[in-house]
């Protein structure tokens, strides 16, 4: 049986990307930060910006085929008022987190040929909805990286930039209704749809370093 691991994966996004590979035959681990957060024997309780928690709870894993970079964390604010603390918090873990964690599993994935995917953002690849430039900034490396580390490893590498994904608090929101008015299809993303972009990723042949972008047609208009 395949094995995948999802960092994040008590969110909205990483519970529906554990789902779509479960029903494809996977054995899914995935990681929390709190154990009241944890379900089931399969998940794992670490802190991704301590690289020796990394290292001790991640180690135990004894193979793996696919890893799905999902953990992130988003911030905003003006930049010239931006707290230093909001800056590094974003960077600790959508850049900084995503590397130890794949330092720490690269091993197990080149025995396996195996397959990463990192969530990357629309903000990455187009101007974000403001107030947002460290977090759009902290995406853009996690492209960059994407590509870079394809073309160092061998390994397939890559990264979905996801729109706007509908979550209960943005029904309804100013920016929900900017994504109706932009996007060629008039709607947020669903999870499942970011899902099944990351499961094609996953499991694709010939593609390397490339970051697949699933807005619903946003950047069209």
């Amino acid at each position: 049986m395949k094995q995948v691991l999802v960092t994040g994966g008590r969110s909205n996004l990483g519970m529906a990307i554990c789902k779509e590979f479960e029903s494809a035959g996977y054995e899914v681990f995935y990681t929390v930060t709190t154990k009241d957060k944890a379900v089931g024997e399969h998940a794992i309780v670490v802190n991704l910006t301590d690289p020796e928690d990394i290292k001790a709870k991640l180690t135990k894993l004894t193979s793996l085929d696919v890893l799905v970079n999902n953990a992130g964390v988003f911030t905003s604010g003006k930049q010239e008022s931006l707290p230093l603390e909001d800056f590094d918090k974003v960077f600790n873990l959508n850049m900084r987190g995503l590397f130890l964690t794949i330092q720490t599993l690269l091993p197990l994935l080149k025995k396996n040929d195996g397959s990463i995917v990192n969530i990357s953002s629309l903000n990455a690849l187009h101007p974000g909805f403001g107030t947002t430039a460290h977090y759009d900034a902290s995406k853009g490396a996690v492209s960059a990286y994407t590509a870079s580390l394809a073309f160092e490893t061998g390994l397939r590498v890559n990264a979905v930039a996801p729109g706007l994904i509908e979550v209960e608090r943005l029904v309804g929101s100013d920016l929900d209704k900017l994504y109706q008015t932009h996007s060629v299809k008039g709607e947020m993303l669903t999870p499942l749809t970011i899902a099944k972009a990351v499961f094609f990723l996953a499991e694709s042949q010939g593609i390397y370093g490339q970051t697949l972008l699933v807005d619903n047609g946003y950047t069209l208009k």
